[in-house]
């Protein structure tokens, strides 16, 4: 609302214009960009820095994870199926494996196609593009991968913003990755207490890295979620709006 003295209260833009002083040139004030303006900053998410591998503030092997060399047992005709050694502990098998192109572990070589999309009650979701069968990998959570040390100082910055999206996922105490500022489109995917995908460490050329798998079979048009766990650092508790038969009302 605008005041101007010697005036009452101005209840729309172009009314508050046509009480200021002249000279007054029309063109100046081009109502329809501000409205555009507006109208897509509704439309579109908040800007971010879009990322296809992590970043890292720390030394990659920082989580002690061993570096991995070959399996024994994928030689072809395998293939890498469910009696995979590497399958058994959550490592991709490697270039310096004998398994054919058809292996079925290396998960992270192709992201299933997702939109992003605004949803009634929880902000920015993200669905899926393309059917997608259960287990398949749907894409890798990506950002800048930070020590505990950076994360606690990031934290208690969101704190004094009062900033109320959170983008960071900890996979240990000393590798998280905070999508905060650069990441992918699975910053997007919402909480769910009845998700219907899961996020999953493997290692990767000796890289820890983590993916994103479907818990079931997914249609096109269906928001992609995953159980948040999320751990309460400060304020209250953030209310849930999934709307699972088994939500707990509570993140």
């Amino acid at each position: 609302m605008c005041f101007l003295q010697g005036a009452g209260p101005a209840y729309d833009i172009e009314e508050a214009f046509r009480r200021l002083p002249l000279p007054y040139i029309d063109q100046e004030f081009n109502i329809d960009s501000i409205k555009k303006e507006e109208l897509e900053s509704v439309t579109k998410p908040p800007p971010y820095v879009h990322l296809k591998h992590n970043v890292y503030f720390v030394k990659k092997k920082c989580d002690g994870d061993p570096i991995e060399a070959k399996c024994s047992d994928c030689d072809p005709p395998l293939t890498c199926q469910i009696r995979c050694s590497c399958r058994s502990v959550s490592i991709s098998c490697s270039q310096a494996c004998k398994c054919s192109k058809k292996c079925t572990n290396r998960p992270f070589r192709r992201e299933k196609k997702i939109g992003v999309v605004k949803t009634e009650h929880c902000g920015w979701g993200a669905i899926a593009l393309e059917t997608i069968e259960k287990g398949d990998f749907v894409i890798e959570f990506v950002g800048e991968v930070i020590d505990g040390a950076r994360f606690e100082e990031r934290l208690q910055d969101m704190k004094r913003r009062r900033d109320q999206n959170f983008y960071m996922c900890k996979v240990n105490n000393n590798f998280i990755i905070d999508a905060t500022f650069r990441g992918n489109d699975c910053r997007f995917f919402n909480h769910s207490c009845r998700p219907n995908c899961q996020l999953d460490n493997w290692q990767v050329n000796g890289k820890t890295r983590l993916g994103v798998f479907s818990l079931q079979g997914i249609q096109v048009g269906e928001p992609l979620t995953y159980n948040y766990s999320f751990e309460q650092h400060f304020g209250p508790q953030t209310e849930c709006f999934c709307g699972a038969e088994n939500c707990r009302g509570k993140l």
